[in-house]
């Protein structure tokens, strides 16, 4: 069993403020493993799953995998050993986080997990920080990792944000406690790898790890003010129309903060394109200049365009991949709708509307959104427009329950 002792900080306050069951995911290395020992031992009654993804890269990852089965035996929790999703494309470490945040989110839905938490720690944060002021981000990027937060519709709690990762490692030395080390951390190949390497470098010019995760956590409170005047500008000045195209009322948009403005444009784009991320501040920018210009333009997805007294925003119709949905079913359309299937209705195939959406939209509609918007085939007969309350008579009214994601 392992022993009680003095341990590191973890906070507690955004775990404890989540109901429900959690997870914590567990690579095998020292911060995850000293992340599991702490919650567990610090909740000993709260429902705690690990869980592991292999993502199939290196022939010590099955073993690493087990290793965190042994854990999770020794601390008395269920672990779940989950699989990256296809193989790996683009940037490597990219693929992998992208791989990873997508299984646990399944995961989660499919165990009732109320929460997932990760053992970043202070020296993450500041290397998130660096990685992300080399790519000229903005004052959301420079803001870095928050403790609570959300990807893929995964609630993500971060406990270790104020710990240094050697102090976890001094606390699992202390106690005897194994970990394994992946080999791709000393791989300065990989840019977080090259960011850490100079820490030692910028600690002596002043720039330590703990001044720059304070200065991340002091972005953080000024971006957050910003979301919320970003919102607040959202809600006045843009509507979702039915066809999922975003209409906004130009004076009031062009009268906010610039900083305010790209804020409200980036999540307009994320909510309208159905991405994860919104685009690059300098794309956001551009587009934002020729919106001003009374310029069309096209990013993150999506169409942005003048439209009459308004500008709008809608879905390009390319790239959208119809998904199939058994009875009873759920999916997610596009990265954009959520659909959900009685029990009683047959299966099931979600895809753009085309041409039929344009030709039951409404005249105060933009007719381009309509042909991407959700619609429902059954043995591929168009039997239902859900967004627009359209329906075939002899297809049950909300057989199919379909609502935006955000």
């Amino acid at each position: 069993m392992i022993a009680a002792a003095t341990a590191p900080e973890l906070d507690l306050s955004h775990v404890d403020a989540v109901g429900g069951a959690l997870g914590v995911a567990v690579s095998g290395g020292g911060d995850s493993v000293a992340l599991a020992v702490l919650l567990c031992r610090a909740r000993p009654q709260r429902d705690i799953t690990l869980l592991t993804v292999n993502h199939g890269l290196r022939p010590e990852a099955a073993d690493e995998c087990r290793f965190v089965a042994a854990l999770g035996a020794t601390l008395g929790r269920r672990v779940e050993v989950l699989t990256a999703d296809g193989p790996p494309v683009g940037s490597l470490q990219a693929w992998a986080r992208e791989a990873r945040y997508t299984a646990l989110a399944e995961a989660a839905a499919t165990l009732g997990l109320a929460a997932v938490a990760t053992a970043h720690t202070a020296d993450d944060q500041a290397e998130t920080m660096l990685l992300r002021l080399a790519r000229g981000s903005g004052l959301k990027g420079l803001a870095a990792m928050r403790p609570d937060t959300t990807h893929h519709g995964l609630r993500i709690l971060r406990p270790l944000l104020g710990t240094r990762r050697e102090t976890l490692r001094v606390f699992l030395r202390e106690r005897g406690i194994a970990w394994r080390e992946d080999p791709s951390n000393d791989d300065t190949r990989f840019d977080r790898i090259a960011m850490r390497a100079l820490a030692p470098e910028l600690e002596r010019a002043g720039l330590s790890t703990t001044r720059l995760a304070a200065t991340a956590t002091h972005l953080a409170r000024a971006s957050d003010l910003v979301d919320t005047l970003a919102a607040e500008l959202l809600a006045r000045a843009a509507r979702r129309r039915r066809t999922g195209a975003t209409v906004i009322a130009p004076a009031p948009w062009f009268a906010a903060h610039e900083e305010v403005r790209l804020r409200a444009f980036a999540e307009a784009l994320r909510s309208t394109g159905g991405l994860t991320h919104p685009p690059r501040f300098a794309t956001l920018a551009a587009a934002d200049a020729a919106l001003r210009r009374g310029e069309a333009t096209t990013l993150g997805r999506c169409r942005a365009v003048p439209h009459g007294a308004s500008l709008a925003l809608w879905r390009e119709a390319r790239g959208i991949e119809a998904i199939a949905v058994a009875p009873g079913g759920r999916g997610v359309f596009d990265g954009r709708y959520a659909v959900a299937l009685r029990a009683s209705a047959p299966e099931v195939r979600v895809a753009a509307a085309g041409p039929a959406g344009r030709a039951w939209a409404a005249r105060d509609e933009v007719g381009a959104a309509a042909e991407t918007m959700p619609a429902v085939f059954v043995a591929g007969a168009l039997v239902a427009l859900p967004t627009l309350g359209v329906r075939r008579r002899d297809w049950p009214a909300n057989a199919a329950i379909v609502r935006p994601l955000r």
